[in-house]
């Protein structure tokens, strides 16, 4: 079986792209802002699913989300007064930003570079207010749930790009149109996995969270691809 003249993996004879570091064995083009050629859904969604595995600490603030958060809850349980307000406003403050942090670290594992976990929540720190307007502007879009895959691609878009929300948004609309039909057939892969996964004992919360940054992977790799195709 060839290999991939970047990464070394093997390959099938009849592949367009890597599926491990998405190199591009037709033109010889990685993967990136300069990437050239269009992807398929499932090429993204393979591309997604083994920078996840070979960059497994790209699930650790998904996770560290998850478990922070049900201790905390835990704790609240039972406690006089406020104390339950208070602990569930700050799990959902730890858990927002270590999500954004997640999607940070993917970033750079999908563009090669260290992940620093530390480095990415206090990257989520610095842009904390930017992020909570988004977040509130998200909530209300979702409202319509047409507009989701907007929001997700919104999110995706200001750490990819580190811009502002109008400018997101904006390229947001203009990839949705462009990229329609992957966007929707990876998202259903995605609420298709969700719902299988939701049948696994104890750990299928993890294991949600662990399918979602596979699926943030696969929509940034779609972003790329958009950015270098267009």
């Amino acid at each position: 079986m060839p290999k991939c003249p970047q990464c070394g993996g093997e390959v099938r004879e009849d592949a367009s792209f890597c599926p491990f570091c998405g190199y591009n064995l037709k033109s010889g083009e990685t993967t990136g802002a300069g990437a050239q050629g269009k992807r398929s859904y499932t090429e993204h969604l393979t591309i997604g699913f083994n920078v996840a595995t070979q960059n497994p600490m790209v699930f650790v603030p998904t996770i560290l989300a998850g478990l922070i958060s049900s201790g905390m809850n835990w704790v609240g349980q039972g406690t006089p007064g406020f104390m339950p307000l208070l602990v569930a406003v700050a799990a959902s403050i730890v858990s927002f930003l270590l999500s954004f942090a997640s999607l940070d670290m993917s970033r750079d594992a999908y563009n090669k570079q260290p992940l620093d976990l530390g480095g990415s929540v206090g990257y989520v720190a610095g842009r904390f207010l930017e992020f909570f307007v988004a977040a509130v502007v998200a909530g209300i879009m979702a409202i319509t749930i047409f507009l989701i895959p907007v929001v997700i691609l919104m999110f995706t878009i200001m750490v990819i790009d580190e811009t502002g929300l109008t400018s997101a948004l904006s390229k947001a609309f203009s990839v949705l149109g462009a990229e329609l039909k992957d966007i929707l057939l990876i998202l259903l892969v995605s609420i298709a996995g969700a719902i299988v996964i939701g049948f696994v004992p104890l750990v299928s919360g993890l294991l949600v969270s662990a399918l979602n940054v596979v699926i943030g992977l696969a929509l940034i790799d779609l972003y790329y691809n958009y950015k270098g195709s267009a």
